[in-house]
């Protein structure tokens, strides 16, 4: 019997340490992998990474198919990378079954195994799951195991969960320790709260937190500053001035509402104009050249100009762009040819109303 015994405790041993796994981190920054457009150069790149042996190569070839939209061979590849041991890949096929196949179970079991191995972005996306569930405990602890590894984003998500559970003071001291540690977007979030939050309102304070941020070089506090001026106060030179201050800081919004704001506010399309073209010029702002497109065609009546302007912002594939291309050679210029060229680049991208106008004008959008 006493052998029986042994021999249990041996076999039971045995498949204690082949199930163990090393998990491994590896120095090869994931980053260089996230792409927004990918060739096939780079999954020949990222496949002689696995035959160098760097365990990232199987992470860098699953993202590479999951944004492809490929998720078989994603997964094949997260599951080659997790028998290795590679830690990003259980943090990657967690992303996958959240982000793209809705499969929770399966994405929180993923991320646990990375987030207890010292994953920050895992342990921080299952905070968020708990988050949205309800689950305010379970998603205290994963943000705090996060933050533990230096993702100050889970502080201020720690201070946004307690600001829905009216836990104000709470939130406050959370946010201002996020601030203090050089977050800027919490002291963002903390101007919000005390110029929105019915319970704690104060403008003063709220302004105080927002010029925080902005010293810390976070141009979207000016533009919050600016609004402030424009909507609350009407002291439009003052909210000008705060634009202006978000807009030097590469701040989309600032100069988008500065031109809105001489548009909308002032009556000074003129100005609206100069403005939103000193957006597109200076910061590439394609939703600027799509507004001068628009004041070009709505309030001067200047349809070359505004295809001229619409078509910058059409080189970004912004939809709302091609689709004003089309519909200003259809209706304004009365070209029949061109506004069939553009209305099947609008349809060709998903636009419906592109496809409805085709057909009446008799055309395929195919």
């Amino acid at each position: 019997m006493q052998s029986i015994k042994k021999l249990i405790i041996l076999i039971t041993l045995s498949i204690i340490i082949l199930n163990a796994q090393e998990l491994k981190k590896s120095k090869y920054d994931i980053n260089k992998c996230i792409k927004i457009t990918y060739t096939k150069e780079d999954i020949k790149k990222y496949k002689k990474l696995i035959e160098e042996g760097e365990i990232q190569g199987y992470s860098c070839a699953g993202i590479y198919y999951m944004r492809k939209g490929n998720f078989d061979e994603a997964i094949n590849y997260f599951n080659k990378g997790k028998e290795k041991g590679s830690i990003e890949s259980y943090a990657q096929l967690g992303s996958l079954y959240s982000s793209f196949l809705h499969d929770y179970k399966k994405a929180v079991k993923n991320y646990k195994v990375a987030a207890n191995a010292g994953h920050g972005k895992a342990a921080h996306n299952l905070g968020v799951y708990y988050y949205k569930n309800f689950k305010y405990d379970e998603a205290y602890k994963w943000f705090m195991k996060s933050y533990k590894t230096g993702d100050l984003n889970s502080l201020l998500s720690i201070g946004l969960m307690y600001i829905d559970q009216k836990k104000y003071d709470e939130a406050i001291d959370t946010l201002k320790k996020a601030g203090e540690l050089g977050y800027a977007q919490a002291y963002h979030s903390l101007g919000i709260f005390y110029r929105k939050n019915k319970a704690r309102k104060n403008n003063e304070e709220g302004v105080k937190y927002y010029k925080k941020c902005y010293e810390m070089g976070y141009g979207l506090c000016a533009t919050a500053i600016g609004q402030y001026y424009e909507k609350e106060k009407k002291d439009y030179r003052k909210a000008e001035e705060w634009y202006k201050k978000g807009f030097e800081l590469k701040n989309e919004e600032s100069i988008n509402r500065l031109g809105f704001m001489y548009l909308k506010d002032l009556n000074n399309p003129k100005k609206a104009i100069y403005w939103f073209k000193e957006g597109y010029n200076k910061i590439k702002c394609t939703s600027c050249a799509f507004q001068v497109g628009n004041i070009y065609a709505e309030n001067f009546k200047e349809y070359n100009k505004a295809i001229k302007w619409y078509k910058f912002s059409a080189l970004q594939n912004d939809l709302d762009s091609i689709f004003n291309v089309a519909y200003t050679y259809e209706n304004d210029l009365k070209d029949k040819i061109n506004a069939i060229i553009w209305y099947k680049k609008a349809a060709k991208l998903g636009d419906n109303e592109a496809k409805r106008r085709l057909k009446e004008l008799g055309v395929s959008y195919e």
